[in-house]
């Protein structure tokens, strides 16, 4: 439905406040056919004689149809907008987070993204006989490594992915689940929403994936360059344009202008180039890059212009396609604008970033790597294993390599050497950061942190008084982009990524009320283990002890200190901690409290997340 909405003139999917901002894979409202729950838009396909509505508020409820709508037509041209209105508490919220599974699979092994390191994992256990769920998002298995090409002794992506679409067939066939979405994760446990078709009719459906162990392959996603304006319409990432081009065939507009950190954009402008697109200019934040890439487009005649970064992007007219693009010396403080350049798309690339959301949903660690300039994965997660770019790594070779590792280690077999050689920088001028544009307080358009729902703008981020980890009105999470982004403005320490990540990343679903908020009643006869003689006096004269579960299923392990929000990390400021296991046939934990709190409501720090919690009873000690 993305994909026919974007060929079909749309780029617009509403208005924060008074700003256009441009449909895409990350950021588009769900859609109904008016007889079933609601569909994710980017992973719904477009069926013959089926009619969809989006949801969500209309900002303008004669834009689209009826007899005014017919007259704006004809007024001002077709509709390039889906009309909606996107505030600062508005989420495009995704229902099935909340609902239960109407299905389960057990299956040894559950493979998370079907790209060269997922589908070399799924191909791994298959031969090995073990049973595994391969889950991918999209429509297609191969992930994005035709956007990168090969390199000389290695076998083209296209083969290698013929070879390992081959492997799932072994001596146990792998089941693939394609339009599906890895949401949640508990223990062993994964929840997935997958979009299927019933009969003539798209609808949905949530599995549970009951596995002995879970390797996420999810790989890596191109952030969103920092600037004025940056998600005005006629924008999109080089990834972005790539799939909408390779899969679907849309390509909006006759011009193009190419900015990017990074040499694989210069491969997408000379496809574009090569299919009758006019490459306007490609503009590199580098200075004098060097990469087979860069050759490849001077042969071509391709103007080309290093160490500049988009400083500020508007339409050229209200509801009409284009816009105009300046652009800037690639240094901080200078704020001098090139001559401004009209264009009908912007191909922005952006640096990449491990998704690692999942991960983090497990209870995973981050940290900041400032060498990458991305959150990382630290530590380890029982029964998880992380393959590909989800783990940092670069080229295909380790990808591969590191997939079917992740399946052998788990069988206690010997697995391959995951070495992951980049093209030395005399060949490949390495990757820059995302480019980020000086800070200007009076910049027609906000300059947004990320492509997604959170809508953070570096001026909220920058005026927080606690930079972005401060922004709690919002009701959404943030995502990856926004924490990097906030790391390279400066509004948020590189030392605490990782933890704010951790807190308001790794949410996947909201907690309703069932009833909980009043304290349930003590059990009468349940005994559990004293507290440790160290905590005596830590949280009062008259503590209490509580069972305590998590809304993720998962058990709390001793030490985890319980606070009443989430915000809040200071260990001096905990109201109790967790000291004993659960109650058998319950999960959570016991925990030695302050007294009765106000609330059943309660956070408790695992790992440095914050992992919403209830109270369920006050126990009494063994006598």
């Amino acid at each position: 439905m993305l994909s026919a909405a974007l060929a079909d003139g749309i780029q617009i999917a509403g208005r924060h406040g008074d700003e256009p901002i441009a449909l895409d894979e990350t950021f588009a409202p769900l859609v109904s056919t008016g007889k079933g729950a609601a569909l994710p838009m980017e992973r719904t396909p477009a069926l013959d004689g089926v009619d969809f509505v989006t949801i969500g508020d209309r900002r303008d409820p004669i834009a689209s149809g009826g007899l005014l709508g017919t007259v704006r037509h004809l007024l001002v041209g077709p509709a390039r907008t889906l009309n909606h209105r996107f505030g600062d508490a508005t989420a495009i919220a995704a229902p099935w987070h909340n609902a239960s599974p109407t299905e389960t699979i057990e299956a040894d092994f559950a493979i998370v993204g079907g790209g060269i390191a997922g589908l070399s994992a799924a191909a791994a256990a298959s031969a090995a006989g073990k049973s595994a769920v391969l889950v991918e998002r999209t429509d297609t298995l191969g992930g994005i490594t035709r956007y990168f090409g090969g390199i000389d002794g290695e076998a083209s992506p296209d083969e290698t992915i013929t070879e390992l679409l081959a492997g799932l067939e072994g001596k146990t066939p792998v089941t693939v689940l394609l339009r599906a979405e890895a949401f949640a994760i508990a223990g062993t446990t994964l929840r997935v929403h997958q979009v299927v078709v019933d009969g003539d009719r798209p609808t949905s459906r949530v599995v549970a994936i009951v596995a002995r162990h879970i390797v996420i392959a999810t790989g890596a996603m191109e952030r969103l360059p920092v600037f004025p304006g940056n998600r005005t319409p006629g924008i999109a990432g080089a990834l972005a344009a790539y799939m909408r081009a390779e899969r679907y065939g849309v390509w909006p507009g006759r011009r193009a202008l190419f900015t990017t950190p990074q040499s694989f954009a210069y491969r997408l402008a000379l496809h574009a180039a090569d299919a009758g697109v006019a490459v306007q200019r490609i503009v590199d934040s580098r200075l004098a890059p060097l990469s087979r890439f860069v050759d490849f487009a001077k042969a071509m005649g391709i103007t080309l212009a290093s160490a500049l970064a988009p400083s500020h992007a508007e339409p050229l007219e209200r509801n009409k396609p284009g816009l105009r693009v300046s652009f800037s010396v690639n240094m901080d403080e200078i704020s001098h604008d090139a001559s401004a350049i009209e264009t009908d798309q912007l191909i922005a690339a952006g640096a990449w970033q491990p998704d690692i959301m999942l991960w983090l949903r497990a209870g995973g660690a981050a940290a900041w790597d400032e060498t990458n300039g991305w959150l990382a994965p630290r530590g380890s997660v029982a029964t998880l294993s992380l393959a590909g770019s989800a783990a940092g790594l670069r080229t295909n070779a380790a990808a591969l390599a590191s997939g079917k590792a992740a399946i052998l280690t788990q069988l206690g077999k010997s697995a391959p050497r995951v070495v992951d050689h980049v093209i030395e920088e005399a060949f490949e001028t390495p990757d820059a950061h995302t480019s980020v544009a000086p800070f200007r307080p009076h910049a027609k358009g906000n300059t947004y942190l990320d492509r997604g729902a959170s809508l953070i703008t570096r001026r909220s981020a920058e005026t927080s008084r606690h930079g972005i980890s401060g922004i709690a009105v919002r009701p959404v999470q943030l995502s990856l982009g926004d924490i990097a982004a906030a790391v390279d403005i400066g509004s948020m320490a590189a030392r605490d990524a990782g933890s704010v990540a951790a807190e308001r990343c790794a949410l996947a679903g909201e907690i309703t009320d069932t009833g909980w908020r009043v304290h349930p009643p003590a059990p009468a006869t349940a005994e559990v283990p004293a507290p440790p003689v160290w905590l005596t006096g830590r949280f009062g004269d008259k503590p209490q002890v509580w069972a305590i579960a998590s809304a993720d299923a998962r058990n709390f392990g001793p030490g985890c200190l319980v606070f009443t929000n989430s915000e809040t990390s200071d260990p001096l400021k905990a109201i109790g901690i967790i000291y004993a296991a659960p109650l058998p046939g319950t999960h959570g934990g016991i925990a030695i409290m302050a007294g009765t709190p106000d609330n059943a409501s309660l956070f408790v720090r695992d790992a440095g997340t914050a992992v919403a919690s209830r109270l369920t009873g006050q126990l009494k000690l063994k006598s």
